[in-house]
């Protein structure tokens, strides 16, 4: 008889979430419009963002020989699709409230498209890994910072961006352990981070901008006075505190779990309820 093979478990499970965002008032942050559609204007690129973030991967997939981490990408794979899918839940409330996070999406698509379009697999799944970095450093901030989390006034708000912020940290390494174990070097690492960080904050202040002169709130100084001193403080603003993390992952040698948050992780799992 021939023994049966041990597999192993993925190192995270696949949380399967049922949000609803009907009764959500439109500036959910502290009454606030800036950063209310700060997180709006987040929310609108995770759809396909974390769609282009699960193809990247599958690209590559047949070339993953390694049982964990075959496994690992199984279940980045089943969180990203969980992300996808509450992040167009979200847009029950944008809609309620004639914020058109719809259209925004539809820009994020075509921009993805086209850079699927020009790059290799292996340019695409770095540009991944430098997007994760970035996804996965936000949210380690949003799990520390309770100074900024205790102004998300609506409970499903709160618990849908504290459930992302954990599985961004919980596979931050999936990706980047696959673009290692094709092959993928320091240059394109790099390369596509430098790359990555000017679009993306070209497509975050875009549309910031566009929110806000949508909803009449593109003059509104005492908002824009409170979100820009959340955001850049020198001290502890939310976008600063990203600066000394980001600046690491240029060092070579670097991997996603010299910054670890198991601790932070496990405090946040208990609070919110989760079993794994």
């Amino acid at each position: 008889m021939t023994a049966r093979t041990h597999l192993p478990s993925a190192s995270f499970p696949v949380r399967r979430m049922d949000f609803s965002f009907a009764q959500t008032e439109k500036y959910w942050w502290s009454g606030d419009p800036f950063m209310s559609h700060f997180m709006n204007n987040l929310s609108s690129l995770f759809p396909y963002g974390e769609m282009f973030f699960v193809n990247s991967v599958r690209a590559v997939r047949e070339k993953i020989t390694e049982p964990q981490l075959k496994k690992d990408i199984s279940a980045f794979i089943g969180q990203e699709a969980m992300h996808s899918k509450e992040h167009a839940t979200y847009n029950e409330y944008a809609a309620k409230h004639d914020i058109d996070l719809e259209r925004l999406e539809l820009r994020i698509k075509v921009l993805l498209e086209w850079v699927t379009k020009i790059t290799t697999k292996k340019q695409r799944l770095a540009a991944t890994c430098a997007l994760e970095h970035f996804t996965a450093t936000m949210a380690q901030q949003l799990l520390l910072r309770e100074d900024l989390t205790t102004q998300i006034d609506d409970p499903k708000m709160y618990q849908l961006w504290m459930w992302h912020a954990i599985e961004e940290n919980e596979h931050k390494a999936v990706c980047y352990d696959a673009y290692q174990a094709i092959g993928g070097g320091y240059f394109t690492r790099v390369a596509m981070m430098a790359i990555s960080t000017v679009i993306f904050f070209g497509v975050i202040g875009w549309f910031q901008l566009h929110l806000l002169r949508k909803d009449r709130q593109l003059f509104n100084w005492a908002s824009w006075r409170n979100g820009l001193r959340a955001l850049f403080s020198p001290r502890d603003g939310f976008l600063t505190k990203l600066i000394l993390p980001y600046l690491d992952y240029y060092r070579p040698g670097f991997h996603p779990f010299d910054h670890d948050t198991k601790a932070l992780e496990k405090r946040w799992k208990e609070r919110l309820g989760f079993s794994g």
